[in-house]
């Protein structure tokens, strides 16, 4: 779903949440609430099947997903650490999916990884940038490419013009990194970080 520019972008966000949780909790006969009713009632499941009823549902209802899953004890923290990062980096508005403590919750249980797999945290502060209406500027979607940054800030994908950001984020801000869709997305928990704006 898009946000158009003329439109609260907080509104359209928690509009795109609401129907995406009334279509996937209503027990209807799409694939997202097929998926959704596997997923309930299986015990267990590996991270294949997993991975494969959030195909099934869409890329959109891999948070939820996800956190059902690990909540009712029906996956491994294994699955968790190969999931969290791309399940993030491929829904349209993860934040918004979850909440952001459920996604502290999500990411420590993961460890740092790079592509879902488990990888040494960096040892350094790391200039990242991020593209962006104001209002979601400490969102946790960064970059280390400048230019995917500023096509971000220009309106890709009809998000809005906004403006391009920086941060200077230490090591222990690093949740993941995801490079699977050409954005060399760093996840960021923002909270406590400076976030300038460049233009």
């Amino acid at each position: 779903m898009s946000a158009p520019t003329d439109v609260d972008t907080t509104a359209v966000y928690e509009k795109y949440l609401a129907a995406v949780r009334v279509e996937i909790t209503g027990k209807d006969e799409t694939l997202a609430g097929q998926a959704y009713e596997t997923l309930l009632a299986a015990e267990r499941l590996t991270t294949a099947e997993l991975e494969e009823l959030i195909s099934r549902a869409g890329r959109n209802y891999g948070p939820m997903f996800l956190e059902e899953a690990y909540s009712e004890a029906k996956v491994k923290a294994e699955t968790v650490t190969a999931i969290t990062g791309p399940v993030w980096s491929s829904a349209e508005f993860p934040d918004k999916q979850l909440d952001r403590d459920t996604w502290r919750w999500l990411f420590n249980v993961a460890g740092f990884t790079v592509d879902g797999k488990p990888a040494d945290r960096p040892t350094e502060p790391m200039t990242l940038y991020r593209g962006s209406v104001p209002e979601r500027r400490t969102d946790w979607s960064w970059t280390r490419d400048r230019a995917v940054a500023e096509r971000f800030a220009a309106g890709l994908r009809g998000r809005g013009e906004g403006r391009l950001w920086v941060c200077e984020v230490p090591p222990a801000h690093m949740l993941a990194v995801n490079t699977g869709r050409d954005e060399d997305e760093v996840v960021v928990e923002t909270r406590g970080l400076r976030v300038e704006a460049l233009r």
